[in-house]
């Protein structure tokens, strides 16, 4: 707000008298102090900072949270609140908002100074939401007032595991079994007529690591016959059944295709590609029944069962890739690099390791390829040996559960937190042994995790096609649980 300068000449200065008899150099005088005053009284001053923070709009529909809140868990995120005409005042903490729908939470305005133009505002959110759904705040930033929604998601509720059990998992069968129909409603008859079979554990049994060249005894239908509206259907029933995690579950597995079909473009032949790989209803698509999906070819073997409307199998599992560890794509120009994952966590357990611990590991002699591999169902050895993760501290323990878990992230998330809870109930009588380096990178690298039921072997081998390279076998098995426990 402006000051007003009020200024007064002196009345002698206008003194008839006074101003008659002056010198000229009294005069002089006179008109300086007139122009002093003059310019005193044009001088204001200038406007403060303003003190109330005021905004001219809030976008509440572009809210962004940090954190995924889910029901019964306690969460503890923040959401940012986009404003636009701030004035660049100081604004303090703001008092706890109580969420209405979902209760449970509070939002809480954190101090701040508004930006001059837009900017942002940030909330605390914490507390317990009560259930799933969604969690409205009703927020006021300088002024102006909106509502934001925080989506709760459900808990996921993961049946009491018993070491050694079998598997009964909660999956999302529902929508598994209509993309499957989806996917079974885009082909011909004689196309049905190679996908669907009767359910039996010998055809299920039927999968190998060898390209189409050497093994053609897979079943199902062949992914070289599929329409671009068939490819883009299995694609979406290969996305729903396995995980969302990054670089896991599909996007993994799709790496695995784009490899084969690098090796077809390298040397490798017509035997090689992502054509060369099948699809199988073992057993009608079922909420209730018994039957099983199997998507297999040259590096990658998924055999997911399913009986009751729950998961009851995941394995056996084969993952490999070559080129390994990583390859320009020949169908997107794109960096693949499928298994680095794996990798990394499998060496970042054996590097936490002591001296004394990875001497106890080591294996006796080399182990070049997988000992309960493609075609070599139920050969287990009956004694373990290696580190016992009981003896281990629970940072090491829960980097061998990291790395355990880079495998049951193939799984679709809900099915995969299930069977990572029951082997993280089982991991203090999991054994762990390797030969080679540590790295888990090298030609000679082996390692084995061998639990009640959890079976994890990763092996490093000469390249085949690309021949001063190397790659990867590994497999996944349960004992407890391969081909659904039949």
């Amino acid at each position: 707000m402006e000051q007003t300068l009020y200024c007064y000449l002196p009345n002698s200065i206008f003194n008839q008298n006074t101003f008659m008899n002056n010198s000229f150099v009294k005069l002089m005088a006179i008109v300086g102090l007139v122009v002093i005053s003059i310019v005193a009284c044009n001088k204001a001053t200038t406007d403060p900072t303003p003190t109330t923070a005021t905004v001219t709009a809030l976008t509440c529909a572009s809210t962004t949270y940090s954190a995924t809140a889910t029901a019964g868990t306690a969460y503890m995120g923040t959401a940012t609140v986009p404003y636009t005409g701030g004035n660049g005042a100081a604004y303090a903490t703001g008092s706890a908002i109580a969420s209405t729908g979902v209760t449970g939470l509070t939002a809480t305005l954190a101090a701040g100074t508004l930006a001059t133009g837009a900017g942002n505002a940030t909330f605390a959110i914490t507390g317990t939401p009560s259930a799933a759904g969604t969690a409205t705040f009703t927020v006021s930033v300088g002024g102006q007032s909106c509502s934001i929604a925080l989506t709760v998601a459900a808990a996921v509720v993961v049946p009491p595991v018993v070491s050694g059990g079998a598997w009964s998992f909660d999956t999302d069968i529902v929508n598994i079994v209509k993309v499957a129909e989806a996917f079974k409603a885009t082909l011909t008859a004689s196309q049905v007529t190679a996908l669907q079979y009767t359910y039996t554990k010998a055809q299920a049994q039927k999968w190998s690591n060898f390209p189409e060249s050497i093994y053609r005894g897979r079943v199902g239908l062949q992914t070289s016959t599929f329409t671009a509206t068939q490819k883009t259907a299995f694609l979406e029933l290969l996305k729903i059944t396995t995980g969302t995690t990054i670089n896991e579950g599909y996007e993994e597995y799709v790496g695995i295709l784009d490899a084969d079909d690098y090796l077809g473009a390298n040397g490798g032949g017509s035997g090689y590609g992502s054509g060369n790989y099948y699809v199988g209803f073992l057993g009608m698509p079922s909420t209730t029944g018994l039957w099983c999906l199997q998507i297999g070819g040259h590096h990658g073997t998924n055999l997911f069962t399913y009986n009751g409307g729950k998961m009851t199998g995941g394995t056996p599992n084969f993952r490999s890739t070559e080129p390994y560890p990583t390859w320009t794509s020949t169908n997107t120009g794109k960096m693949v690099q499928s298994l680095v994952q794996e990798t990394a966590a499998l060496a970042a357990f054996l590097q936490g390791l002591s001296a004394a611990e990875l001497a106890t590991a080591k294996r006796a002699s080399a182990q070049n390829d997988l000992i309960v591999g493609p075609q070599k169902d139920a050969s287990f050895p009956t004694t373990k040996t290696g580190v016992k993760a009981g003896n281990l501290t629970t940072a090491q323990k829960n980097l061998l559960l990291a790395a355990i878990k880079t495998y049951v992230d193939e799984l679709d998330d809900k099915a995969a937190g299930a069977v990572l809870a029951k082997y993280k109930v089982e991991i203090d009588n999991t054994y762990v042994s390797y030969v080679g380096g540590t790295t888990m990178a090298e030609k000679g690298d082996y390692i084995l995790i061998d639990g009640p039921s959890v079976w994890i072997e990763w092996v490093i081998q000469g390249g085949v096609i690309i021949r001063n390279g190397v790659h990867p076998h590994s497999i996944w098995r349960d004992k407890t649980a391969d081909y659904g426990g039949n």
